[in-house]
């Protein structure tokens, strides 16, 4: 049984995913501040040790993310934007637009019919789109990450945060705290703030159904029911979305090596 190994290298944390041919065989998520190659390694071989499987059961390791460069142990790399429509066409198979918001980024990926990656659209130039702009807000609320979702969903209201400029949003934050303002509605202007952000990207390319959301922002009650709210659809979330681009990663390795056997008997010819 031929293995194939994705690898996804995020500014926070490094993926990896192994697939063989037609199923997803694990996922491990390590957050790290570790050098790239490292972190890579480590997590995986122990998905690896996991699984019981022999380092050689492995034909191919492709990387991604921004830190692909970096991992000296991959066979090849591929864009992240690639990766992220492999992988959510292979959980959601009706996937058209996809959103991938990380720590420091955010992508839309509009898909064609087949599920091949169409067009795309990043959000790089304003972190007010990003994971980061979301745990600033839990910093200065002063509750965990994980809580923010919850406490946005409860809110009566919204709370006016700037959608447009993560240092200007950054001090409106502040000072709806300074004004007695609830961590609710600030944890849904924060929402709601970002949620423009994405939704913008993804008016760029137009909307087409079914809208997935990846990413660890997918886990994020708060930013998922904004998005649903602003564009007007249900959106799809995968059972593992932190996961999705290496395992992308990894189906896009196994189609290179099948090219690669395609074309062997053409060139010995």
């Amino acid at each position: 049984m031929p293995i194939f190994a994705g690898i996804d290298v995020g500014a926070q944390s490094v993926k990896v995913a192994l697939y063989d041919g037609s199923r997803c065989l694990g996922a491990r998520l390590m957050v790290t501040e570790e050098e790239a190659d490292r972190a890579a390694r480590r997590v995986y071989d122990d998905l690896l040790a996991d699984l019981n499987l022999p380092p050689d059961s492995v034909q191919r390791v492709l990387a991604t993310g921004w830190g692909a460069e970096d991992v000296t142990f991959a066979q090849g790399r591929s864009s992240e934007q690639v990766c992220a429509a492999k992988g959510a066409r292979f959980f959601i198979p009706t996937a058209r637009t996809v959103v991938d918001m990380g720590a420091e980024g955010c992508r839309v990926m509009k898909l064609d019919e087949n599920g091949a990656l169409a067009d795309f659209s990043n959000n790089s130039k304003c972190a007010s789109g990003t994971g980061t702009f979301i745990e600033l807000g839990a910093v200065y609320l002063k509750v965990p990450l994980a809580d923010m979702g919850r406490l946005s969903l409860a809110a009566d209201g919204v709370a006016e945060v700037s959608s447009t400029c993560a240092v200007f949003a950054e001090s409106v934050i502040i000072s709806n705290i300074h004004q007695g303002e609830s961590r609710e509605r600030i944890a849904a202007g924060i929402h709601k703030s970002a949620a423009a952000r994405i939704t913008e990207l993804i008016g760029r390319l137009g909307l087409v159904e079914d809208l997935v959301l990846i990413g660890g922002a997918a886990l994020n009650a708060g930013l998922v029911k904004m998005i649903e709210e602003m564009n007007g659809v249900s959106v799809k979330i995968p059972d593992d979305p932190g996961t999705v681009v290496a395992l992308g990663a990894a189906i896009q390795a196994s189609l290179k090596k099948a090219g690669r056997r395609a074309r062997r008997p053409a060139n010995s010819g």
